[in-house]
């Protein structure tokens, strides 16, 4: 079959994408060029090689390069941030609750696989808890997708154009890390990975890599950032993962979808974003840093994002963190929740009601 011949010449031409996007100085060029290669390709028709152990890797790089980024200050911070981190996670499940109703109607899906695509968790953990409500599994993977996707697009493009260099945390006067150095940076994370796997937290190694970096970064034990190699490679690791999520065969039948979801992510970011507004304004942060705090995307593509504009990339991966956690954890109880408060039942009068005035 073709597949396993152009396979590895997608992902070259990927990594060349990437090459030539950071040469021209792009907003996250190592994760958006790749993904736009592999996620063109995959809607061809050519089925990728498996990339989950790539993206976990990805992860594990990437997470530990955050981690480094730790001070003794910033830990203090995120420990008095920690209130409104928890806040904007009930926030964003809430507004979730809110659209599930009219993607619903408008896609033509059940309450459950709605509510499963728009919720901003881990693609796997809503697909996999929303299977145990009654969500169809393909239809939530390929929002979530979608979700990242747009997110990791627009979100750097927006921020570049019409918000602010934080001019913090620049990366140019750290002095990158030895390679042995590196190499038991990284040994200390897969170690965390394991004790956070055992635990039974999502997203382990994301999480994992960067407890450990930040510890042995806030403890003072090591100090510099990540080799510019690996950095490259862990963001194109999450590009190609993130663009083999558009598989052909997924999206036969739902391509409508595909657009409403679009649409839905863009109107939950935008609510968002209002709420971002507010908190700037009481956080005395800037809009742009908030902006992040509050969106649904991904930790490790925020985070990436933060760190590209020299923003405050400890306090956005805070938040994503703790909503991370707390999503991730917890999905299937604010589902019920909301059943059991009769959120939907509640929106779909109202929904009913406003149709009915418009006909009339």
């Amino acid at each position: 079959m073709r597949t396993s011949v152009l396979a590895p010449c997608v992902l070259i031409i990927a990594g060349l994408a990437g090459w030539t996007a950071s040469a021209l100085k792009l907003p996250l060029a190592w994760v958006l060029a790749p993904m736009l290669v592999v996620a063109l390709a995959s809607m061809a028709g050519l089925r990728m090689p498996e990339i989950r152990m790539g993206r976990k890797i990805g992860q594990l790089i990437v997470g530990s390069a955050i981690g480094l980024t730790m001070t003794p200050q910033a830990a203090g911070m995120l420990v008095a941030w920690s209130p409104l981190m928890v806040l904007t996670a009930f926030v964003a499940i809430g507004v979730t609750g809110l659209l599930t109703v009219p993607f619903a109607r408008l896609s033509g899906q059940d309450t459950a696989t709605a509510f499963f695509s728009l919720t901003p968790g881990g693609l796997s953990e809503m697909a996999h808890v929303g299977a145990a409500e009654g969500a169809r599994t393909e239809v939530v993977a390929l929002a979530q997708a979608v979700r990242v996707a747009v997110l990791v697009t627009v979100l750097p493009l927006l921020l570049r154009s019409f918000g602010e260099d934080g001019g913090l945390l620049s990366q140019e006067g750290r002095l990158d890390l030895p390679v042995f150095v590196y190499a038991g940076v990284l040994l200390a994370c897969l170690l965390s990975i394991r004790l956070v796997r055992y635990i039974g937290a999502n997203n382990p190694w994301m999480i994992g890599a960067l407890l450990a970096a930040a510890l042995l970064a806030g403890s003072g034990l090591v100090s510099g950032r990540t080799p510019w190699m690996p950095f490259a490679l862990g963001q194109y690791l999450i590009g190609i993962s993130i663009g083999a999520r558009f598989e052909r065969e997924r999206m036969k039948g739902i391509l409508r979808i595909l657009g409403l979801a679009m649409a839905m992510v863009l109107v939950l970011s935008l609510v968002l974003a209002g709420y971002a507004w507010l908190l700037s304004r009481i956080s005395g942060q800037g809009l742009s840093t908030t902006i992040l705090l509050t969106s649904p995307g991904g930790m490790a593509e925020m985070a990436l994002t933060a760190t590209a504009l020299h923003l405050n990339v400890m306090l956005v991966t805070g938040f994503h963190f703790a909503r991370s956690f707390i999503v991730n954890a917890y999905v299937s109880n604010f589902y019920r929740l909301f059943l059991r408060l009769g959120v939907f039942g509640h929106m779909e009068q109202l929904l009913s009601r406003l149709a009915g005035e418009k006909r009339r």
